[in-house]
């Protein structure tokens, strides 16, 4: 059909392309203080080369908010509900905290016991689930207000 046509038209593979874009430098730009701070100032003994580290974290974050981006614009299309949106972005952040957590060297598995507060998560995954939460927040939220921006200019365009 022609809407299928439109929907998947060279143009909107031109408005993904900018949209990935404006994800890869928003979404960098806004989450490189947060992981200076915790890579390099809050890291302790777990990041041995918080410079390097650092800039693996910005890279990779640069990375995650290109794709982020791109799923965003699909998303959220033309829908006015900002429940959508949050949720998105929620999502995101969800999967990226819960992917970076490291088990603690003194936790037992079968069961995964850590010990306290909550016995699957000690002090220490909480603390890296909080810090890499800032983070998280920091580059997809970005990311999405760089986009909301792009939408409100008609610099990207929604998809169809």
């Amino acid at each position: 059909s022609s809407d299928d046509d439109e929907k998947f038209s060279f143009g909107q593979r031109i408005e993904s392309t900018k949209t990935g874009i404006v994800g890869l430098f928003a979404g960098g730009i806004a989450l490189a203080p947060f992981s200076a701070v915790h890579d390099i100032f809050l890291g302790g003994d777990e990041i041995r080369n918080g410079v390097a580290q650092w800039e693996f974290d910005t890279d990779m974050g640069s990375i995650e908010a290109a794709l982020f981006a791109i799923v965003y614009r699909y998303c959220v299309r033309k829908d006015a509900n900002p429940m959508l949106n949050m949720g998105v972005i929620g999502a995101f952040i969800l999967v990226r905290v819960l992917s970076k957590i490291q088990v603690s060297t003194s936790c037992l598995a079968a069961p995964l016991t850590c010990g306290a507060p909550l016995g699957y998560f000690n002090y220490n995954m909480l603390n890296q689930a909080f810090l890499t939460g800032i983070e998280s927040i920091a580059l997809f939220g970005g990311a999405a207000y760089a986009m909301d921006f792009c939408f409100n200019k008609k610099l990207i365009s929604k998809f169809p």
